[in-house]
């Protein structure tokens, strides 16, 4: 295990989950998300646009940034049993944040097309599908790794449990998967001063 790139993967993972999930929990996303009139929905935008435009860059931030986290522990694989699947991992999230990335410009680009659900549903289902599953390709590097084995249980398991969830609803709170990686953030930031 290099320390130093545990390290700086683990603080980056961090940092990325925050920023996600500082604008999941923002004013404007708390008045937003759970509204089901439309009109009120706009409303909330209107009111605070500068708010709405800050909480969308800051999750497009905060997804690419946890994505560089998880592809910088594919380094850390001297044996070669799990960089392959970090790799995969990385490769399968940064597919997701395409259209993630589209999604959150239609939102901000046009506010009255969101607040409608006229933004192509789509786009947010196939970021939800890549990432759970990218997610879930991480838990098994987490296991093939020198990390605990229980933290690639939790990733894989609540990525399982995560797509029940979309099949069911047909929908999820994205913040889940930045809880996740947030734990994952903070186990492998102190997995190496635990073992040295």
């Amino acid at each position: 295990m290099n320390i130093g790139l545990s390290l700086v993967s683990g603080t980056v993972m961090i940092l990325g989950s925050v920023l996600f999930l500082v604008a999941a929990f923002m004013p404007i996303s708390a008045r937003v998300f759970p509204e089901a009139s439309p009109a009120k929905k706009l409303e909330h935008i209107t009111d605070s646009p500068r708010a709405w435009i800050v909480s969308q860059v800051l999750f497009g931030v905060g997804s690419l940034v946890t994505v560089i986290g998880i592809g910088l522990l594919a380094p850390d694989d001297r044996d070669g049993s799990f960089a392959w699947l970090m790799l995969a991992s990385t490769a399968l999230l940064a597919l997701g944040l395409v259209p993630w990335l589209g999604h959150l410009y239609a939102r901000a680009a046009d506010p009255a097309r969101f607040a409608e659900g006229a933004v192509p549903a789509w786009l947010f289902l196939l970021y939800a599908a890549l990432t759970e599953v990218g997610l879930a390709v991480f838990g098994l590097a987490l296991l093939a790794s020198p990390y605990p084995d229980w933290l690639g249980w939790v990733v894989v398991v609540g990525m399982a449990l995560l797509v029940v969830v979309t099949i069911v609803l047909g929908d999820i709170p994205p913040l889940f998967f930045y809880l996740v990686t947030l734990l994952a953030g903070v186990v492998i930031l102190v997995t190496p001063s635990l073992a040295s």
